[in-house]
């Protein structure tokens, strides 16, 4: 008989500590503090109503099943040995769209731990890989893959797997994981100085699973002797930051996380990236969707160890798979994919950026009437740039270019107090409500091999060491300057890990929120997060994949009302046609796809910070 548990564990006795613990946090806006109204920061006042707690369903005609529950890998003939628990239910078995006994958002229903689907964190290994990117053979290293993972309120066994990260590249999934899609908020609007319960959390929805990026977070990377600082430096190397290899990671980490997890080893799987993870979302989906095709070499990516384990993993849960499995066959489970503010079409994206934000209702007209400094737009000069002019523009006018109405660096300043959060011991079992002094490898003991830094002595946060950036866009330049000003000017709490997992040699650290070396050095690569390759694979995968992409009205580095402006730029493009809250790409082979894009008016870069009752709302209301 299957176990149930119907009593929900919270914390374990020794996590009973009052979040007020001396820590040194300090919050970077006092008008913040316990306050469920974040617009009160804005610069400029405004008389425009604000809804970003507000109930503001969006109603959508899509369902993410179509009613069609073979939409579910069936695993029934395929049982995992290693499970013995009667009555397993498969993803076949239910509908994956929520229902109204589902729906649960403001009810005190207990929440049923299922056997096998507990609360659960630690690290996923990943060997050293060969493979072939651009007709180039190179090999990636070792690394120790941190997740969360917290199952679905109800029915775990029938829900969808959520895959949840963050961008940068070589930012951890932290900000996602910690404002207001979990199961608990460290969002200071909800929790003030400790941990509170999130209502929006998404386990109404289904399975969620986080993931830290190679050497961010949780995450770090392992060479044979890293007391040597050539062993750590040749780490950083494209070989291990390009746009194919993370997405390779993270194919590693969610199928040996599926497989370890048979329950759940068949359910859908919703990839839900932000800003760069666009990309990354994209390449992941790309990859398993046209596996066959890139086992044959067609694709600019080679792999044939991670080919042969995604092909492993479908002949599994689908026995009448044989050899690599077809596109249908992955997109019944791999089938939908969240954006959220993504980089997800290259420079061409960002060329149809400057050219919006150069319109005559453009956002940077509203922060020149605000602030009196002059928008001088580049017009029809050649050798002018309009996203560099319109991002630096922002950037000189004080605002912050994550959330244009709000003073410079506002969005890293106001979640960089609750990331911090995390670092506490007090709080870090909280978050992921489980124990840790139960995961073996965080101890330092343990940590063989593991490094954080190339130097001695951790990034170096001089902002003259751009010079050796030289090679890099100027947009990343861009980037890169206003992160180190905002980390120098408010450093991160290292907090109080080490008194706990013990101390660790200076090249290492337990927590790494971001990293520039990990950034610039993904833009020496032969495809990188501005190629064209990237915005073909987008464009292909929304024909198989369902679509639901973020429009933030306040977010200028990837200000969204762009996007569909940059599908118009690629070939296979014949037209867009926009709705209020979607829009169709017509495709000169005939076909067409619909992207949802809901629009959030108060949100940054981060809808989950500023908009997250409606960010719940429409993605609940997209997989019905």
């Amino acid at each position: 008989m299957k176990k149930i548990l119907v009593v929900f564990v919270f914390l374990c006795a020794f996590l009973m500590i009052s979040c007020d613990n001396g820590s040194t946090l300090i919050n970077p806006d006092k008008n913040h503090e316990a306050s469920n109204d974040k617009d009160t920061d804005f610069i400029d006042d405004s008389d425009e109503a604000d809804t970003a707690h507000q109930n503001n369903d969006t109603d959508s005609s899509d369902t993410f099943n179509d009613g069609d529950s073979s939409d579910s890998v069936d695993d029934s003939d395929s049982t995992d040995s290693g499970d013995t628990t009667d009555g397993d239910t498969s993803a076949a078995d239910d509908d994956s769209g929520l229902t109204e006994d589902d729906d649960h958002e403001n009810d005190d229903e207990p929440v049923v731990i299922v056997e096998g689907l507990d609360y659960e964190s630690g690290f996923i290994d990943l060997e050293e890989n060969t493979y072939t990117l651009s007709n180039k053979s190179s090999k990636s290293g070792r690394a120790k893959m941190w997740y969360y993972f917290q199952p679905a309120d109800k029915n775990p066994e029938s829900k969808p797997l959520f895959v949840f990260y963050n961008g940068g590249p070589g930012s951890s999934s932290a900000l996602i994981f910690l404002y207001n899609t979990s199961k608990k908020t460290a969002d200071q609007a909800f929790a003030g100085e400790g941990v509170a319960d999130n209502q929006w959390n998404w386990n109404q929805l289904g399975n969620l699973l986080y993931v830290d990026a190679r050497q961010t977070g949780f995450s770090y990377g392992i060479v044979d002797n890293p007391s040597n600082s050539n062993a750590r430096s040749s780490y950083f190397s494209t070989a291990n930051f390009n746009v194919f290899v993370d997405a390779a990671d993270f194919i590693r980490v969610i199928l040996r996380f599926l497989d370890n997890h048979p329950k759940i080893k068949s359910n859908q799987v919703i990839l839900a990236g932000e800003s760069y993870g666009g990309t990354r979302t994209t390449a992941v989906i790309n990859i398993l969707h046209n596996v066959a095709d890139y086992a044959q070499k067609n694709r600019v990516f080679y792999d044939q160890a991670l080919f042969n384990e995604i092909a492993a993993h479908f002949q599994e849960i689908d026995p009448s798979v044989t050899g690599m499995p077809s596109t249908e066959k992955v997109a019944k489970q791999f089938s939908g994919q969240i954006m959220i503010q993504p980089l997800a079409m290259g420079q061409q994206q960002l060329d149809a950026i400057g050219e919006v934000l150069e319109q005559n209702d453009s956002p940077l007209y509203e922060i020149q009437q605000a602030t009196g400094k002059k928008y001088t737009p580049c017009g029809s000069s050649w050798n002018c740039d309009k996203y560099n002019r319109a991002v630096n523009y922002v950037r000189n006018a004080g605002r912050d270019i994550y959330s244009y109405r709000r003073e410079y660096n506002w969005l890293f300043d106001y979640t960089d107090y609750g990331i911090a959060k995390i670092t506490q011991f007090s709080m870090f079992g909280q978050f992921i409500m489980t124990d840790p002094t139960k995961i073996e490898d965080l101890y330092a003991a343990n940590r063989t091999g593991a490094f954080r830094y190339s130097g001695s002595n951790g990034f170096s946060r001089n902002i003259t060491d751009l010079d050796k950036f030289k090679n890099l866009p100027e947009s990343v330049k861009i980037i890169l300057k206003a992160r180190i000003e905002q980390r120098n000017a408010h450093p991160l709490s290292s907090g109080d890990l080490e008194s706990v997992f013990g101390t660790l040699p200076s090249y290492d650290e337990y927590y790494l929120d971001t990293s520039d070396t990990i950034l610039s050095t993904f833009y020496n690569a032969s495809v990188d997060p501005y190629s064209d390759v990237n915005g073909e694979m987008f464009l292909e995968n929304i024909k198989t994949a369902k679509t639901f992409i973020t429009k933030a009205e306040e977010d200028i580095i990837l200000y969204a009302r762009a996007t569909p402006e940059a599908a118009k730029k690629f070939s296979s493009v014949s037209s867009v046609e926009t709705g209020d809250e979607s829009f169709t790409v017509h495709f000169k082979d005939g076909q067409s796809a619909t992207v949802t894009f809901p629009f959030y008016p108060e949100s940054s870069h981060s809808v989950s910070v500023n908009q997250p009752e409606k960010f719940f709302k429409d993605v609940k209301n997209w997989m019905n």
